[in-house]
């Protein structure tokens, strides 16, 4: 029995990082695997039974789980994005929520005939998304900056927000006297917004005192955080329950807007688990609902809600959360066609609807079924939908600006070109001093990895298409062209020539070599140093590309600007022809 505890414990976030695999392999939303295999390892073979396995501790589990996914998903969310769109966000997770709530809640008495209470906890627990399913979706559609942003800060701020109106429900159906239920909604309101308020920015003051004052070794940096994360949580829970989603965001939030300590490594240490936490949790959910909810829930009346909560609920939602907004009908319309449900709906409806069936509430455990279908469809309709609407509308991001690893002198001096030929830059690198050179020449930096979720996900939705690799390190360079390659497509992700060719770590990768044989760092450096600069050489009818190659015969060639103004960078075995009207650039003694 220990044994198949052991395996079990151990078979749980192994199963869930091989389905991330196996998603992202054939680029499938990760969500839906991970919900099929715990239905497949749960009701349908019963290989995994989540109450006996977790006994008491599985809620508490889950709770924290959601807790550390959601902290992250505040540390995403930056106040300036907001410019131009907080207002629809604003709009989106308050009158968006309520016409959400109420209208899933009417959908729900007409379909199942539930009780009012039991409808309107459904809508309450409905009417939340989250960044789980809201990020990758937006990251696989492409979609431009100012609707990503919205639907972004909308899937992670209306988390909290439906877990305090479930609870607020959840508590009215135990009141007995109707008259009681005022006073109950009043102080779960104030004392969630009071806990969520003062415990997060409390939680997040404590951590940039420690930080700053260099209390804490910066190895232990990343544990403390997380220590007082689930700390937090659990505390501002005891006030008042479900409080903790609120605070931890707020933490989120406030971290990743301060200016007082970096952060960069607890972002990338919190990406990593919530990733594990994500595979594990999504499994464990779906493990536990019965076969024969799961098949009750196969329903002609639940397609019909789901697909109402689609096509009616969530258009309501968005016309009445934009009027007056600059927003395009087309933009609109897009913003009505995206609003997967996530993993805070799947761990309100599993804590609340078990607790209410175990009280013997009527129909308190159809909730669970209903709402693991409501995410699987959604997912999988919003998933397929997505990326042909964008085409169809026309509402891609746009990519024309280069993301430069490495914020050395010569990049910094490239970087200044590019601006000067009115191109959108940004430089990043791991050393501060190379940062606080670049922006003291005004050119936009960032500091951290370039391997950092935080900054693949800025370089997707801040418009940038190409990177060039050029850092010291063959090895970031390396994995950097890996990790990008996806997302900007092959030829626009390049690298330096390694220094040296013996520790190349890959062998199919020539393509990816920026300029030409023998253009390594070093020779960019040493050229710099004895005065080459950057020229833009315009070709003519009468001066040809060729003419160009031999005048500067021993210039590097960089890439060639179009008329268009769109630069191709030069690369190893590149078919580039440059025409009449092209600019080509070099980098030459003066």
């Amino acid at each position: 029995m220990e044994s198949y505890l052991i395996l079990s414990f151990a078979a749980i976030p192994a199963l869930g990082v091989f389905v991330q695999i196996i998603a992202a392999k054939f680029n499938i939303p990760s969500i839906l695997l991970l919900l099929v295999s715990g239905f497949l390892v749960g009701p349908v073979f019963n290989l995994l039974d989540t109450e006996h396995l977790f006994g008491e501790t599985f809620y508490p589990f889950v709770s924290l789980s959601v807790a550390v996914i959601l902290f992250e998903g505040g540390l995403s969310l930056k106040i300036s994005d907001l410019k131009h769109t907080g207002k629809i966000v604003r709009n989106l997770i308050t009158i968006g929520y309520v016409i959400t709530c109420l209208g899933s809640t009417v959908l729900a008495s007409f379909c199942f005939g539930f009780d009012i209470q039991i409808c309107l906890l459904l809508g309450a627990i409905l009417a939340v998304s989250g960044p789980t399913v809201v990020t990758p979706l937006l990251r696989q559609m492409k979609l431009k900056q100012s609707l990503s942003t919205i639907l972004r800060w909308e899937g992670i701020t209306i988390d909290p927000i439906g877990a305090t109106v479930a609870v607020m429900i959840y508590e009215i159906i135990l009141v007995e006297q109707t008259s009681q239920a005022f006073n109950v909604a009043f102080l779960i309101i104030l004392k969630t917004l009071l806990c969520g308020l003062i415990l997060g920015s409390f939680g997040a003051v404590i951590i940039m005192a420690l930080f700053k004052k260099k209390v804490i070794p910066e190895f232990l940096h990343e544990a403390l955080t997380f220590i007082i994360v689930i700390f937090i949580y659990a505390l501002s829970g005891v006030f008042q329950p479900e409080s903790g989603l609120l605070a931890v965001t707020i933490m989120g939030i406030i971290l990743a807007n301060q200016q007082i300590v970096l952060i960069k490594h607890i972002i990338t240490f919190k990406e990593n688990i919530s990733v594990l936490l994500l595979s594990s949790l999504f499994i464990m959910l779906a493990a536990q609902i019965k076969l024969d909810q799961l098949l009750y829930a196969l329903d002609p009346k639940t397609i019909l809600f789901i697909f109402s909560l689609i096509f009616i609920i969530r258009p309501l939602t968005v016309f009445f959360s934009t009027i007056n907004s600059k927003l395009l009908f087309k933009e609109k319309l897009f913003l009505a066609s995206l609003y997967p449900r996530g993993i805070v709906a799947a761990a309100i409806a599993s804590i609340f609807s078990i607790k209410l069936d175990h009280k013997g509430i009527e129909s308190a455990g159809d909730i669970l079924p209903i709402t693991f279908l409501t995410i699987v469809v959604t997912v999988t309709f919003y998933a397929l939908l997505g990326r042909p609407l964008i085409n169809l509308l026309g509402l891609h991001r746009v990519q024309k600006g280069v993301l430069i690893s490495g914020a050395n002198k010569w990049s910094r001096e490239l970087a200044l070109f590019l601006m000067n030929s009115n191109f959108q830059v940004a430089l990043v690198d791991t050393k501060m001093e190379n940062i606080l050179e670049a922006k003291q020449s005004n050119i936009k930096s960032f500091h951290g990895s370039i391997l950092s979720q935080n900054i693949l996900e800025m370089a997707e939705s801040s418009g940038y298409g190409k990177l060039l690799a050029l850092t010291k390190s063959d090895e970031v360079n390396l994995l950097s062209t890996l990790e990008y390659s996806e997302l900007f497509g092959k030829k626009n992700v390049l690298r330096i020539i390694p220094k040296d060719h013996k520790k190349e770590l890959s062998r199919d990768n020539t393509d990816f070599m920026l300029f030409d044989k023998g253009i390594t760092f070093n020779l960019l450096e040493t050229n710099l140093i004895s005065g080459s600069t950057f020229e833009a050489i315009d070709i003519t009818k009468k001066f040809t590309y060729q003419d160009i190659l031999e005048q500067y015969n021993k210039a590097i060639f960089i890439g060639v600007i179009t008329p268009k103004n769109i630069i191709k960078f030069f690369y190893i075995g590149h078919k580039i022809k440059p025409v009449e009207g092209y600019k080509v650039i070099i980098f030459n003694k003066s």
